[in-house]
This record gives structure tokens, C-alpha cells and sequence, in this order.
């Protein structure tokens, strides 16, 4: 499944400001004997902390930055540690740049048949009573009509319910996330910016799977649900505290509580983290050859086997937490 609330937020900068929507942070809930099952599975992981990094090997130094694409207030400190390395650096790396987001909700009207049903039967039909019932009590709280949501792909309804509707102001006032407060910063000293996802890439990620597999996710998001946006203020706090890693492993431990196939989201984890970073490694490794770059993606992206702070290791690069 190659969406929900955990795509959501890994992929688009300007979704919600989780702080603003705070609820309940769910990890800190935890008891003693679930929170030592957290941490068993975290730290399974290299690199299962820490949201800011130095590589370095002769000839080349880059800046690793783990980003939260949503809206913050506390992004301002990391933008003041990061904005001398970005004047220093011959190249800024980001996942996608405001250019190509911008393009891709453009999409929206240029390619409809990507984003919605345009023929056939409508999500109505093709979920049962109780999963329709579900999902129009969400819709209730973003003045979206049953009959217009009913046309939405399965996946694009679940990212657009992916933003709370409390968010919807900040979003609406164009607050950005941290990757495009660095851009902003390398725009400002013209800096050029490199990107490791082109927009078919996305697209295909976002809407690749088969109806029948986007109906699954859809299902598995709202499996995710829990009472007012306690997921947001889970991920939000965890990103501060630099424990990215935790709110996969809480996800999944989750998931399995509720008795929903831990399959589905490895499944899920597997196309928007783990594909992306095998796929992004030799990108990386050519764009800072003999430079200075930092480098700014998802905080999920940095732990793991995978992820990009064991790739610099694997390419010689010795590894500084800052």
C-alpha cells in the first residue's frame, strides 16, 4: 500500500501543523512493557536517532538533514543551524522541489484520470456500508460533499484526509515545511538545487497499484485512525525529540494490535521508504562527489539498512552526528 497518513507526510512538505492540531503524544502513553517492545525494535536499525549529521571524505562534505514536511514554529532554530552550511554548499538536495509539488497539484486539472474516478462506479459502491459510513463521517469535518468524495481515487482521498481539518488554515496561508525553508534559503544565495524524485516517479508511487490494492490502503488508513489527530502530535514530537525511527516501529506495533496484517504496512514502508532509497543511493553519491552539498529529506529516510546515512558510510564517508 503506497499511501496513508505516513505517505502522506513523507512525501508533501505543506500538509498540517501538527503543533497547532496537538493532541496526545501516543509513544509517551505507552507502559513499560510496550515501550522496552519500541525500543527493541528501534534499535534494530543503524543511525535509529538524530535529525542532523556531518559526512565527510577528502574532497567532499555534506550536511545531512532529516526534515519534517509539515509546518512548525520550531523549524526556525534548524533553519538558523543550517543556513551557513547552505551558503557554503555548491548544491542543495531535496526529494522534490516547490516546483515540482506545485506541478503535480496541477496535475489535478491537466491529468484527472490519475486523481479521479472519471468512469465507472464510484467509491460508493465499491465500499461497503459501514467503510463508506466511515469515511463520510471524516468527510463531514472538511465540508467535503459525500458525492464529490465519492469520485476521488482511493488514494487521493486518503492523502486529502491525511491534512486535519484544523491544518487547513495553515495550509491555506501557505505555511511550508522544513525542506522548502532551506530551499528558500538556497534560493536567496543562489544556491542550485538537485532533486532525487522527478514527478512520474511520484505519480507512479502515489497512484501505481491497482484500484483493488488502493481500496486495501484506503481500508488500512482508517485502520490508522485514532480519535482527533493523536498521530500527528505522535510524529511531530518524536521528529523534535530527533527519534524519527520510533513512530515507524510504533506504527507497525500498532497496526498489529488491532489485529491488521503487519504485512500491509511493510508493504507500504517498502515502496515510500526502502525503494526510494535504494533507488536514490547512486543519485546521492554522484550529485556530492567532490562538493560541498547538504542534503535535506524525510527523517524517516536517514535509519535503516536502506537509508541514506548508511549509504554515505558504505561510500567511505565518515559520519559526525551534530
Amino acid at each position: 500500500m503506497k499511501f496513508a497518513l505516513v505517505l502522506a507526510v513523507s512525501l508533501f512538505p505543506a500538509l498540517a501543523n501538527a503543533q497547532a492540531c496537538g493532541t496526545r503524544d501516543l509513544i509517551a502513553e505507552l507502559d513499560a512493557t510496550d515501550r522496552a517492545a519500541l525500543q527493541t525494535l528501534v534499535a534494530e536499525h543503524p543511525y535509529p536517532e538524530g535529525n542532523l549529521y556531518r559526512a565527510e571524505k577528502p574532497g567532499s562534505t555534506v550536511t545531512v538533514v532529516g526534515t519534517l514536511h509539515l509546518p512548525d514554529p520550531r523549524h526556525a532554530e534548524t533553519v538558523d543551524k543550517v543556513r551557513p552550511a547552505i551558503e557554503e554548499a555548491d548544491l542543495l538536495i531535496l526529494e522534490a522541489s516547490s516546483e515540482a509539488q506545485a506541478q503535480i497539484q496541477q496535475m489535478t486539472a491537466t491529468r484527472p484520470e490519475v486523481f479521479f474516478l472519471t468512469e465507472g462506479p464510484t467509491l460508493i459502491d465499491l465500499l461497503d456500508d459501514n467503510e463508506w459510513a466511515r469515511l463520510k463521517e471524516e468527510l463531514s469535518d472538511y465540508g467535503i460533499p459525500g458525492f464529490m468524495a465519492a469520485k476521488f481515487k482511493p488514494w487521493f482521498l486518503a492523502m486529502t484526509l491525511a491534512v486535519p481539518p484544523c491544518a487547513m488554515a495553515q495550509v491555506q496561508n501557505g505555511e511550508r515545511g522544513l525542506d522548502m525553508l532551506l530551499e528558500e534559503v538556497a534560493t536567496r544565495n543562489n544556491v542550485p538545487i538537485g532533486e532525487l524524485d522527478d514527478i512520474d516517479q511520484l505519480l507512479d508511487l502515489l497512484a501505481g497499484d491497482s484500484l483493488e490494492k488502493q481500496l486495501d490502503g484506503l481500508r488500512l488508513w482508517l485502520s490508522m485512525k485514532v480519535e482527533g489527530d493523536a498521530e500527528l502530535t505522535t510524529m511531530v514530537e518524536r521528529y523534535f525529540q530527533g527519534k524519527a525511527r520510533e513512530v515507524v516501529e510504533f506504527s507497525r506495533l500498532t497496526l498489529a494490535d488491532k489485529n491488521v496484517p503487519v504485512e500491509l504496512f511493510d508493504e507500504m514502508m517498502q515502496g515510500i521508504l526502502e525503494d526510494r532509497n535504494t533507488a536514490w543511493e547512486p543519485k546521492i553519491l554522484k550529485m556530492i562527489e567532490g562538493k560541498t552539498a547538504v542534503l535535506a529529506v524525510g527523517a524517516a529516510h536517514l535509519s535503516g539498512e536502506s537509508g541514506v546515512l548508511r549509504a554515505l558510510e558504505r561510500a567511505g564517508y565518515t559520519l559526525t552526528r551534530l
